[in-house]
This record gives structure tokens, C-alpha cells and sequence, in this order.
């Protein structure tokens, strides 16, 4: 039995925006064609294709039907891969702390910039169970990837370009909205996450 659903209408309706990327409806037909013409460059990327980093970590995969999954991610614990989520977004949020120091008679204020802050994700998605059943292990294993006091890592093509020390991370918050009147095998979920850089802490 093969499940159909259209997950830009369930990201837009559970999380009040549409995802980033939004395929046409009705576009099924392939990036290219056999046919080519000379002064029409050849498709270097059709549909099919892995795309890598710099760091060689790939972007996107090919799911069970063909399809181009992008932007999947991992968590790991102690180096266990616990899940691995297809259907989602990531947003990423950077800030640092800048001291501002007023100069006397002169506009504006001398800027120092004190560190850089931890790297702040949010993973939007759903954990989809098979064959129509509830996902009850994938909520537990996310449920799980927010108690466990051991480190957590987050793998994926995007999110690394920005965890370049370490992929380890925090995760501070998660959330299962209700849901009414809705398939029971589509449980949509909201996950915050922050860098882990710094491991140890010298006091002197």
C-alpha cells in the first residue's frame, strides 16, 4: 500500500508558513530531456544526482520511489545513529555579543565584538509511520535524543557547513503540536537545537 499526502500543504498548515522550497504542482516531468540542442547547455545536475559539500557530505538522496529528499538530517548518540529525518527544514540563527563603548563627543559607539554565540538550529517536520501506523518509535527516539544526558551530535550536509569544530549539539526544546482531525501516522514536530563547541571549562 502506497501512502500519498502532500507535505507542502502539511508543513504550511501545522507550522503557518510554507517550506523554503516548494515543487510546482504537477511537475513530474524530468529536469532534462534526451533531446539537446547546441546552443542549449546540457543539464550537468538532473534529477537522480547526489549533491556534496565541500566537506563531501551530501545535501540530498534518493528516496524508495525516486524522489530527491534534500536536507536530511542525523542525530547520533555516542556515535550510534538514533534517527534520521527526511522530512523537515532547518532554519539557522547566528548571533554574537558586541560591546559597545560610548566615545565622548562623537556619534555613534566603538564596537568590540566578545565571541561569537552558539549556532542555534530549528528542525521543523514529521515522523511518518509505515504502512499507516502510528510512528511511536520515532517519537521515542526523538524524545529520547532530548533527555540523554550522554553527547548528542547532528549530521547532515547542511548543518555542518556551519558545525565546523565539532558537530556536537543541545538540544533545548522539543515540541509535539496537537493535532485534530488529521491522519494519525503524521505526527508533525518542532526541535531546538545549539552548538556544543566548547567541552571543557578551565577556571583558574
Amino acid at each position: 500500500m502506497i501512502n500519498v499526502f502532500d507535505l507542502n500543504n502539511l508543513y504550511k498548515e501545522y507550522f503557518g508558513k510554507s517550506p523554503y522550497y516548494v515543487t510546482p504542482k504537477g511537475s513530474e516531468e524530468p529536469l532534462t530531456q534526451d533531446v539537446n540542442y547546441a546552443d542549449i547547455p546540457k543539464n550537468e545536475s538532473p534529477r537522480g544526482t547526489i549533491h556534496y559539500s565541500r566537506k563531501q557530505i551530501a545535501f540530498n538522496k534518493i528516496g524508495a520511489y525516486g524522489q530527491d529528499i534534500w536536507l536530511p538530517c542525523e542525530f547520533y548518540k555516542n556515535e550510534q545513529k538514533v534517527i534520521e529525518i527526511e522530512a523537515c527544514t532547518i532554519s539557522v540563527n547566528l548571533a554574537k555579543t558586541v560591546v559597545r563603548t560610548p566615545v565622548s563627543e562623537r556619534k555613534g559607539t566603538y564596537k568590540e565584538t566578545f565571541n561569537v554565540d552558539d549556532y542555534k538550529f530549528t528542525i521543523r517536520g514529521f515522523v511518518i509511520g509505515k504502512n499507516r501506523k502510528f510512528p511511536e518509535d520515532d517519537i521515542i527516539k526523538l524524545k529520547d535524543v532530548f533527555e540523554t544526558g550522554d553527547p548528542v551530535a547532528l549530521h547532515g550536509g547542511y548543518p555542518e557547513m556551519f558545525l565546523d569544530e565539532s558537530c556536537r549539539v543541545v538540544v533545548t526544546s522539543l515540541e509535539f503540536p496537537e493535532v485534530q482531525g488529521k491522519a494519525p501516522w503524521i505526527r508533525p514536530f518542532t526541535l531546538n537545537c545549539e552548538s556544543d563547541f566548547i567541552q571543557d571549562l578551565e577556571i583558574s
